[in-house]
């Protein structure tokens, strides 16, 4: 058993924020019959470490209670301390999935404000639906690519710099959509979407081949990257060709 200074100066948690955990129903201290001084068992330890952890993943303290009210009453034993750390472990890893469904989102704002070089409010307003309904691209590319083969897609990640160059080369592509395939400037592009291709994807030209049919979209279908239209992939795989010499026309 611990005494409230005890545990205050053990867990850090200050002596106020005990006092006011108790008066939420959160912990429920022992009291001394004579002095009403506070002590804390094991099973108040436990629940919180419970606290600690969930209010680390922003659950509020009214929600907290909810899911300790809800779980068994724990004791001095391995067994429920393994259950209840399993179990925080669960949440974690829940919380990191809503995490990286924003930081998609986020990459994807930044990422089309820099290939428009514009704000659009109704991708804004999307933005926000999208945070209750977080996108499924990761969860398809894992049905057409092996694991090896998703080590080297391009990955919506901030921290990629050739992620956010081929931004660049899509806002080239959009300035050019009116110029000839065989101009100048179209074939200076077709050799800078050939050279980002050749690093991003290791030189490896049949899973390059793979990844461009997996994003064309199909007939009525919008864009499966952002920016990738049908008009745009039509207009880049037509340089492309000119550039590499297999369009005889």
């Amino acid at each position: 058993m611990y005494t409230v200074g005890q545990l205050s100066k053990l867990t850090g948690v200050s002596v106020r924020t005990l006092h006011y955990y108790e008066k939420l129903g959160l912990l429920e201290p022992d009291r001394d019959t004579g002095n009403q001084y506070r002590s804390y068992s094991e099973n108040e330890i436990l629940r919180l470490q419970k606290i600690a952890v969930l209010k680390q993943m922003h659950f509020k303290l009214s929600e907290i209670k909810v899911i300790l009210d809800s779980g068994e009453v724990a004791h001095h034993d391995v067994t429920v301390w393994s259950r209840a750390l399993e179990q925080q472990m669960v949440f974690v890893k829940q919380e990191q999935e809503k995490l990286r469904a924003v930081e998609h989102l986020l990459f994807s704002t930044l990422y089309a404000m820099r290939a428009t070089e514009q704000v659009n409010i109704e991708e804004m307003l999307g933005f926000i639906r999208e945070l209750e309904q977080p996108p499924q691209g990761p969860q398809l590319r894992q049905q057409v690519f092996t694991p090896e083969e998703l080590e080297v897609l391009p990955i919506n990640d901030v921290s990629n710099p050739l992620a956010m160059e081929w931004s660049d080369i899509l806002r080239r592509v959009s300035g050019l959509l009116a110029e000839p395939p065989d101009s100048e400037a179209a074939q200076q592009l077709a050799a800078s979407i050939i050279e980002y291709a050749d690093k991003m994807f290791g030189g490896d030209e049949q899973l390059i081949q793979k990844y461009w049919e997996y994003i064309t979209p199909q007939e009525g279908q919008t864009a499966r990257v952002y920016g990738m239209t049908t008009e745009v992939m039509q207009y880049m795989d037509a340089i492309i060709r000119i550039y590499l010499g297999e369009d005889h026309k």
